[in-house]
């Protein structure tokens, strides 16, 4: 079973996919792991980085300036929209090609895919848990991870999907605002639930 995690910023989607995979024995796979190697000198989303905006969003040594960019994705949509034109096609394509390869064996895996919905690629995965939590507690969290201002955060998650509407797309739904034992427990249950399918 290929399982797709996905959620808003700040909602907790990288500790609940890690939980489940752990817990079901499978890798995880991180989207934004993958565009991070992507984003490598002389790798292909690097170079389409170059090629449309040149050196506007690299440092000195030639990498990428990640605050830089960073900060264009949260204020700039045409950036957001150009970057993720570059990006998104890549990512999908070593999903994809992972995921081949587990269907082959014995195994599945999760991966962590924070835009799914957006891009549509929900049918490209057997199971899809949404991580849910409210907007103040994703807000303070976005604040906190990458020092940001409540502006720039309040930016990002206004561009993506409302929660509730990824969360009536999901085969499941763990609530994420709470303490972190209540989540476990919720991961604990959807692994018991995803495990009976191999039973």
């Amino acid at each position: 079973m290929i399982i797709g995690v996905t959620g808003g910023m700040g909602a907790g989607k990288s500790l609940v996919a890690g939980l489940l995979g752990k817990l079901l024995r499978l890798e995880v796979l991180d989207a934004d792991i993958i565009c991070r190697n992507l984003l490598q000198p002389d790798r292909p989303g690097w170079q389409g980085i170059q090629e449309k905006w040149g050196p506007r969003f690299f440092d000195p040594a030639g990498n990428i300036d990640r605050p830089a960019l960073r900060n264009a994705l949260f204020t700039n949509i045409v950036v957001r929209q150009g970057v993720e034109r570059i990006l998104h096609p890549l990512v999908r394509q070593e999903i994809i090609r992972k995921a081949v390869e587990k269907r082959s064996c014995p195994t599945g895996m999760v991966v962590e895919v924070p835009l799914l919905f957006e891009v549509g690629w929900q049918d490209d995965f057997d199971w899809v848990v949404v991580v849910y939590a409210d907007r103040e507690c994703c807000l303070q969290r976005i604040i906190r991870r990458d020092q940001v201002s409540a502006e720039n955060a309040i930016k990002a998650i206004s561009a993506q999907m409302s929660l509730v509407e990824k969360a009536l797309l999901a085969d499941s739904v763990i609530e994420n605002s709470g303490p972190l034992a209540l989540t476990i427990l919720q991961v604990c249950h959807l692994t018991r639930i995803l495990q009976s399918f191999d039973a």
